[in-house]
């Protein structure tokens, strides 16, 4: 879905009609005008109704005529948008102040009421005019006044009331382009903010309908006679994929349906799960009302049983890991008396041989135990991972040449395959080198066949550059059964006596923290493959 916005910077579309809006009628209104004086002036109306100056009526005739094809051009200019709303009222201004001023001369000055016209003309300039041109219009409209209020005194032997009344004239221009244009600004910039406004709520509301849409939970929407009117992608597949014509509850899940009526009538929810359709998983479903009528719709939360259970598991492994490493610290301390004093024994002379094997049997299950505190502690307080883009071949040889020298191998082999050299994940180098540092001490423990030392082979390759690498431990041990394969990495799970269970949970818990997963693969002829899936680097990380 894509969810549109506005800059700060730009107009918004609907201002910029309204301004295109306004320049149609301004343009409308000169083309009327024009007609209107065309009919005084070219007929016998101006003379009979009028005093019209004789001297330079025939200039005005001609005047009107140029008015006239000057108003259809601008007119037809702005239809078609290819100039813009300035340019096209700047030269509509200047048309109507040069005819503004012809017919004033022409109908004998402010006597004949021509001089609204220019208030007009003025007025519009500052609505869809800057300020400066606005106020230049204004300017020229009182020198026109002026003007002709000069030739009435000095031709005519007007009195100084015309002058007096076009000072006047020409000072309402200038409040006028004052008033208007402080008008069309505020105007303008509520406007702005409204369809500013606006888009926000259109992009709240798309994005809101984006995370209803991808939610797990399936929602419903239920009015009061039990027509479902809207339900989201969840809820259409966890409602068995229905028709979108099949809108009725009681026909998509009767057992929904009876929730639906108990929780009307008593309020309470009953929390046993119900299966809606075959092939979907069970859900618990939960209601509210969208209003306080009685007959108002219904929201109905389905949610997957797997993910309420799993979530449950969730938060009972947290707290498992809380409790246990809080464990872990109070046994430390009696733990490390035990070895302690097991040590002292364990330096005696005098102590008899069964003592001896006693004590040897006590400072073994104290390191045991001492191993389980480290990895519940480690797994209690293990740290952010910080991916980065690896070199798998380049780290595989360094992480071998210390496997190698950290343990005593003997006659143990670990060989390192690489199939691509170039191979490169995106991980956290430390944790995957402890991941695979367990997997192979695990292999060379449990991989190898009875009386025959481990053969262990880790492998790096990549299927293609859009999937991730893979990194394998593989042995020739006698692998796991089947049984237990499912079981493999949950958390203190072993078929050992010695064994704690937790270096394969680890193991997940780390690469999954790194966005990788890891899962075990039989090889054919016997034989154990962790194969751990990383994930793939971004673009400008390689570069």
């Amino acid at each position: 879905m894509r969810i549109s916005s506005v800059r700060s910077n730009e107009i918004p579309a609907n201002t910029e009609a309204l301004r295109w809006y306004e320049l149609r009628l301004f343009n409308l209104y000169r083309i009327l005008v024009a007609i209107v004086f065309g009919l005084l002036m070219l007929s016998s109306l101006g003379v009979r109704y009028f005093e019209l100056r004789g001297p330079i009526l025939s200039v005005g005739q001609f005047g009107v005529l140029i008015y006239m094809l000057a108003a259809a051009g601008v007119f037809a200019v702005s239809e078609s948008r290819r100039w813009g709303v300035t340019s096209l009222t700047l030269a509509g201004v200047g048309f109507d102040l040069v005819m503004g001023g012809v017919l004033l001369f022409v109908f004998g000055g402010l006597s004949s009421g021509v001089g609204v016209l220019l208030l007009i003309t003025v007025a519009m300039a500052a609505l869809l005019l800057p300020g400066r041109l606005a106020l230049l219009a204004a300017a020229i409209a009182t020198c026109t006044l002026l003007s002709e209020s000069l030739y009435s005194l000095s031709v005519e032997r007007a009195t100084d009331r015309n002058l007096a009344q076009a000072a006047l004239l020409g000072t309402a221009f200038f409040l006028t382009v004052a008033i208007f244009y402080w008008l069309a600004r505020l105007t303008r910039e509520s406007q702005e903010m409204v369809e500013r406004q606006g888009v926000d709520i259109a992009n709240l509301a798309q994005i809101n309908e984006l995370i209803i849409q991808r939610m797990r939970t399936g929602i419903l929407v239920v009015d009061g006679d039990g027509k479902v009117r809207r339900f989201n992608e969840s809820g259409w597949y966890l409602l068995g994929t229905p028709p979108s014509e099949e809108s009725d509850v009681r026909k998509l899940s009767p057992d929904l349906y009876d929730r639906w009526r108990y929780w009307l009538t008593t309020g309470k929810h009953n929390n046993v799960p119900i299966q809606i359709a075959q092939g979907v998983p069970a859900v618990v479903p939960r209601f509210t009302r969208l209003g306080g009528e009685d007959d108002a719709a219904t929201l109905c939360f389905l949610e997957d049983e797997s993910m309420v259970y799993r979530r449950a598991e969730e938060l009972t492994l947290a707290s498992l890991g809380r409790l246990s490493a809080s464990i872990a610290h109070e046994v430390r301390n009696p733990l490390g008396a035990i070895s302690h004093a097991a040590q002292l024994l364990a330096e005696s002379e005098e102590m008899p041989e069964a003592d001896r094997r006693l004590v040897e049997i006590i400072m073994n299950h104290c390191a045991r135990v001492n191993g389980i505190v480290e990895n519940v502690l480690q797994l209690s307080r293990r740290e952010r991972s910080r991916p980065e883009c690896v070199n798998l071949a380049s780290w595989g040889y360094g992480m071998i040449n210390d496997f190698k020298q950290g343990q005593a191998l003997g006659q143990d082999q670990i060989r390192l395959v690489v199939d691509q050299r170039d191979a490169r994940a995106l991980v956290d180098p430390s944790q995957l080198t402890q991941v695979v540092w367990n997997l192979l001490r695990n292999a060379i423990r449990y991989g190898r066949q009875p009386d025959k030392p481990a053969d262990i082979t880790l492998r790096i390759r990549q299927v293609n550059p859009t999937q991730g690498a893979l990194v394998e431990v593989i042995d020739r041990g006698p692998g796991i059964p089947p049984p237990n394969q499912r079981q493999l990495f949950e958390p203190f799970f072993t078929t050992r006596a010695d064994g704690t269970g937790l270096g394969l949970y680890i193991c997940k818990q780390l690469l999954g923290a790194n966005q990788g997963s890891i899962e075990y693969v039989p090889v054919p002829g016997g034989g154990s493959c962790f194969r751990i899936q990383l994930a793939v680097p971004q673009r400008d990380m390689v570069s």
